[in-house]
C-alpha cells in the first residue's frame, strides 16, 4: 500500500514537469448520492484531479457503494484515470488506467479485491474561475473483460448497474506554475 501511494504521489509530482502554465489541482464531490433516499444502495464519489494542460488531466476517484438495508457490505473503488479533452473545451473522455474495488463489511465474500474498468463521457462547466459542475456518464466494463467481477459485485449490490450518471461539483484550488 505504501508503494502504491508513493507511486501515485510521484506520478503527480513528475507530471508537473510537463505541465503548462494553466495547470490546476482540484477536488470534486458527487451530488447524486441523494438517490440513496429512494434506493437501497448508496453510491457516492469524490475525486482529486490534476489538469496538466488544456488536453489532458489525471484524476483519482474514490467511490463508495453501500447496501443500506439488507447486508453489511461496502464496495470502495479507487483508480487512476486519464481524461482527454479533444476539442479543448468542456467535453471529455475518461478512461481508467488502473482501477480496483475493495469489499469491506461483515458480509464481504472470500475475494475482497476486484479489478475493474470504466470509461466515462462528460462535460465540465466552469461556474466561476475556480468552481465547476461536471455531469458524467460512466460505462462500467465496456469491453466485457471483467464480467465475473461485475457479476460478483451485482450479487452483493443489486443496484450496481453498468451505467451510472454522476454530477460532480468541484473546486480548483491550486494553480501550478510551469517549471
Amino acid at each position: 500500500m505504501k508503494r502504491t501511494l508513493l507511486a501515485v504521489a510521484l506520478a503527480f509530482t513528475l507530471s508537473c514537469l510537463y505541465a503548462s502554465e494553466g495547470s490546476t489541482l482540484s477536488l470534486g464531490g458527487d451530488l447524486r448520492g441523494a438517490d440513496a433516499l429512494f434506493l437501497d444502495t448508496l453510491q457516492a464519489r469524490a475525486e482529486v484531479r490534476l489538469c496538466i494542460n488544456d488536453e489532458f488531466s489525471f484524476h483519482i476517484p474514490c467511490t463508495l457503494t453501500a447496501d443500506l438495508r439488507y447486508n453489511d457490505i461496502r464496495l470502495w473503488e479507487f483508480g487512476l484515470f486519464l481524461d482527454y479533452h479533444p476539442f479543448h473545451n468542456g467535453f471529455f473522455l475518461s478512461v481508467s488506467l488502473v482501477q480496483v474495488g475493495l469489499f469491506s463489511g461483515f458480509d464481504k465474500g472470500d475475494e475482497p479485491l476486484q479489478y475493474l474498468n470504466e470509461v466515462a463521457f462528460g462535460y465540465t462547466w466552469h461556474v466561476t474561475p475556480s468552481l465547476y459542475l461536471e455531469p458524467k456518464l460512466i460505462v462500467r466494463d465496456p469491453s466485457g473483460v471483467f464480467k465475473a467481477e461485475y457479476a460478483l459485485i451485482q450479487r452483493y449490490l443489486p443496484d450496481y448497474g453498468q451505467f451510472r450518471l454522476f454530477l460532480l461539483v468541484g473546486w480548483e484550488f491550486l494553480a501550478i506554475p510551469a517549471l
